[in-house]
């Protein structure tokens, strides 16, 4: 097995298991979220459920959840696009074959970015 083979396994693996905790965590919002709604639709004050809900709030569990899927998900891509350039094909064809531009396609080709990179996206959030 190649070495672009093993990173292609190695980030699928690695996005199989970011689905099957998903998969879980997502069972629990979902449990929080009808929580809510009950709580919601029988009058209770919203900012007294808030401030008495668990920590991490739904929405920020769901975009915590939302970006490990994304990043485990680049993360096959940029294997994949490296496998198919090994395996010979152009940058254009690999862009045919994601339904992306040729400069996409370069971009999956180059380094990956940097960690600090997602954090700098999200200046709104916070651990609640």
């Amino acid at each position: 097995m190649s070495e672009e083979s093993r990173r292609t396994a190695a980030a699928l693996d690695a996005l199989g298991e970011t689905l099957s905790a998903a998969r879980r965590e997502i069972d629990q919002l979902a449990d929080r979220v009808a929580g809510t709604r009950q709580a919601v639709a029988s009058g209770v004050v919203l900012s007294d459920f808030v401030a008495a809900e668990d920590r991490p709030l739904i929405i920020t569990k769901m975009t915590v959840l939302i970006d490990r899927m994304s990043d485990a998900a680049a993360e096959v891509r940029r294997a994949e696009a490296h496998q198919l350039r090994a395996e010979g094909l152009s940058h254009e064809r690999i862009a045919q074959l994601f339904g992306v531009t040729r400069q996409r396609a370069a971009a999956l080709l180059a380094p990956p970015p940097a960690p600090q990179a997602r954090a700098s996206r999200r200046p709104h959030q916070r651990n609640g």
